[in-house]
C-alpha cells in the first residue's frame, strides 16, 4: 500500500507485509513512485524497501565509527546525551566532507584532535588576553597557540610592588602608595591624621 503527502511536505508512506503479522512501515521523501523492485521476484517488494535494504549498512558504520571515538558520556539529562551524540555525528559528517574536499586520507584520531584543536583555538586566543592569568597558565596557552616565551608586557612592567602601611597591623595586609615626611608609607587616611 502508498500513500503520498501533499505537495510541499512530498513524501511517500509505504506499507510492506513480508509475513503474516509483521508489516514494515518506511516513509521516504526520496522516492516518488510506488514501483514494485523486479529483481524481488514473488516477494514483490516495492522500490522503497530494496533501496533501504542497500543502504542500510551505512547506519552500521555510522555506529561502529561512533563507538570507536565518541564524546558522549553517562549522564542522566537527556540533552547532555543528545547533544553528545550530535557531537559524534557532526564529527563523521566533517571527515566525510573534509575526505571528499581534499582527497587528504589521514587517520580519525588525528583528524578529531586537529578538529578540536581548530574549534577551541578562537577561545584560547580569547583567553589569553586575559591580564590576570597566572603565569603557570598563560605559560601553557603560549605552548598550545606555539608562540615563544616573551618579555613581559608594558602593563606587566608598569605594574610595582606597592609597600605595607607602616600604621596598619600586619594581619590586615594594607598596600599604599602614598610616603609620609618621614619614609614612612601610610594610607591616605593615616596620612591626614600623621
Amino acid at each position: 500500500m502508498f500513500a503520498w503527502g501533499i505537495d510541499p511536505n512530498k513524501c511517500l508512506l509505504t506499507s510492506y507485509v513480508p509475513k503474516k503479522n509483521k508489516n514494515v512501515l518506511m516513509l521516504s521523501t526520496f522516492h516518488e513512485d510506488d514501483d514494485i523492485d523486479p529483481e524481488s521476484r514473488e516477494q514483490m517488494k516495492p522500490s522503497v524497501i530494496t533501496f533501504y535494504n542497500l543502504t542500510k549498512g551505512a547506519v552500521d558504520v555510522v555506529d561502529r565509527m561512533k563507538a570507536e571515538y565518541s564524546v558522549t558520556r553517562v549522564s542522566n539529562r537527556w540533552p547532555l546525551t543528545i547533544f553528545c551524540t550530535l557531537l559524534n555525528i557532526a564529527g563523521i559528517n566533517s571527515q566525510i566532507i573534509y575526505f571528499s574536499n581534499t582527497n587528504n586520507k589521514i587517520l580519525r584520531r588525528l583528524y578529531l584532535t586537529d578538529l578540536a584543536k581548530q574549534l577551541s583555538k578562537p577561545h584560547i586566543i580569547r583567553r589569553s588576553k586575559v591580564t590576570s592569568l597566572s603565569i603557570p597558565l598563560r605559560q601553557k596557552i603560549k605552548n598550545i597557540l606555539g608562540h615563544e616565551a616573551s618579555a613581559p608586557t608594558t602593563a606587566e612592567q608598569q605594574r610595582e610592588v606597592k609597600p605595607r602601611c607602616f600604621f596598619c597591623p600586619k594581619r590586615k595586609n594594607r598596600f599604599t602608595k602614598y610616603c609620609c615626611v618621614r619614609n614612612r608609607f601610610a594610607k591616605n587616611i593615616q596620612l591626614k591624621l600623621f
